[in-house]
């Protein structure tokens, strides 16, 4: 083993004899071995890797390198081939030196040579990794070899079969690793069920993935689920590519850095292709990979979802069927509210149906209007106040209460549970507290407001339906903590009207 001291040239002086002393110290109690090796720290580096095949015939060639700067917790995220800064000769310099460190060790099979390269072309030899990379895919992309597959042939014996005059490079490509992780935890590894994976399919934008849906992250293994690759003509259209192919990515139930990946891609540093390894902590506040509050039209988009996944659900289809409006009319609309904890966050979306894929969608005193024009395979359109979105969706099937929906919006992964109806699921089971519309009606009169104490047997509000007035008592002592409706509105069965908070014994 080995212990490295190092110092930047920001501290042009070696380190003090107390840091020598410390340093050999703990290499002798580690590694039985006080030698030290003092290496130059380079600051603001890219990470430049490039590609050896040897065979056992003596060829050794390069397949160009890879920048593999974009890094967290000192680990890759996105690679890309060629360097954007990457010209003839230093290509040819550091391939020679490459190629001469795998024949110097007599080396024979895939191999990949990792460098530092500092802001003036000067390069430094990192390590050699024996063995293809994870990144490896941007070079195929790049020079349309099969590397798996010529991996095997040099490991069976035979020969390389190509010269360095054979590699040529064609366009740029990028390659983004989608890990279950959270970014705004320092990027911890998350675990959890992969409830729905749907990839993207789009020319020039290739998918390598070790998950499927209904599979389990689990914390025993590295937590990469997939890989994303775009080819492009230019380095920027493999961006754009990349982008697209990431806002066309879904999977729900676990945590991913997907949205992180899409603004790191679109930051100006990496735009303008100047990324170091410095990159995520130049551009990334805590602020930034913090999860923005929950908008409220993305909370209208998860209950429009909802009302019509319940509405399907009750006329027997499955999930992604184009959905099916039910006994809709031009009569006074049914009313449903929807609440979400999201967050610190808490916001109730009101929806009302206005035709037959027409939806009012209020939080307060916004209102959306909200057309669903599609929502098949996991797939929905929709427009609102005119601007057409499309999404991903998903109702997981391990929600036996059917409250929660996930859905993606240009990355943005939300997974939302409707409050009101899980404890209007449940009120039979739990039974206190939550008290629901017991059939379709006008709500004519509400005798509480939030705040008031209740005893059980007391009248809390009358509801006109079947051409009866039924009235709604608390069914525990308590207070008040909301009323969800005004006197005046029709309710559907089910709706929460309001919650009791039982009194303490």
């Amino acid at each position: 083993g080995r212990l490295v001291a190092s110092w930047t040239r920001r501290m042009p002086r070696p380190p003090p004899p107390d840091a020598i002393r410390l340093a050999r110290s703990e290499a002798e109690n580690a590694f039985g071995s006080g030698d030290l090796i003092l290496e130059r720290a380079i600051i603001e580096p890219r990470h430049v890797e490039i590609q050896v095949f040897a065979d056992k015939f003596g060829a050794t060639i390069h397949l160009g390198e890879r920048d593999c700067s974009v890094q967290r917790r000192h680990q890759k995220v996105i690679e890309e081939a060629p360097c954007p800064v990457m010209t003839p000769d230093l290509r040819e310099k550091m391939g020679a030196a490459a190629v001469k460190a795998a024949q110097d060790i007599n080396y024979v099979g895939a191999g990949t040579v990792e460098f530092l390269l500092d802001a003036n072309g000067a390069f430094y030899f990192l390590e050699m990794n024996t063995r293809l990379q994870v990144e490896h895919p941007v070079t195929e992309m790049v020079t349309g070899l099969d590397l798996v597959a010529l991996q095997i042939r040099v490991a069976s014996g035979e020969p390389l079969g190509l010269e360095q005059s054979d590699i040529a490079l064609e366009g740029h490509a990028i390659e983004a690793r989608l890990y279950a992780e959270d970014p705004s935890q320092d990027f911890l590894p998350a675990t959890g069920p992969v409830d729905l994976w749907r990839p993207t399919v789009g020319d020039g934008v290739r998918i390598d993935a070790g998950v499927e849906t209904g599979g389990e992250v689990s914390p025993f293994y590295d937590p990469m689920l997939a890989k994303v690759i775009a080819h492009g003509a230019t380095r920027d259209e493999a961006r754009r590519k990349l982008v697209a192919g990431l806002c066309d990515t879904a999977l729900f139930g676990v945590t991913t850095n997907t949205a992180f990946l899409i603004e790191a891609l679109e930051r100006p540093l990496f735009v303008s292709g100047e990324a170091t390894t410095a990159f995520i902590e130049q551009s990334f506040s805590p602020e930034d990979l913090s999860p923005s509050p929950l908008a409220s039209r993305d909370a209208a988009i998860g209950a429009v979802l909802l009302y019509v996944l319940g509405r399907d659900a009750a006329a027997g289809n499955a999930i992604g069927v184009s959905p099916t409006i039910l006994n809709w009319s031009s009569a006074t609309p049914l009313s449903v509210p929807y609440r979400f904890s999201y967050g610190d966050d808490e916001t109730t979306i009101t929806i009302t149906p206005q035709a037959e894929q027409t939806f009012s969608a209020a939080d307060g005193d916004t209102a959306f209007s909200i057309e669903l024009l599609r929502a098949k395979n996991y797939e929905a359109v929709l427009a609102i106040e005119g601007v057409r979105i499309e999404i991903h969706f998903n109702h997981p099937r391990r929600d036996s209460s059917g409250q929660t929906i996930q859905f993606s919006i240009g990355g943005r992964a939300f997974e939302l549970v409707n409050l009101n109806g899980v404890i209007a699921s449940a009120r039979d089971s739990a039974g206190a507290g939550a008290v629901a519309a017991p059939m379709h009606g006008m709500l004519l009169d509400v005798f509480v407001k939030a705040g008031d104490a209740v005893k059980k047997g007391d009248k809390l509000a009358v509801l006109e339906a079947m051409k009866m007035q039924h009235e709604l008592m608390a069914d525990i002592d308590g207070e008040i903590e909301a009323v969800h409706f005004e006197p005046g509105v029709q309710v559907a069965a089910d709706s929460l009207l309001m919650n009791i908070v039982a009194a303490d014994d």
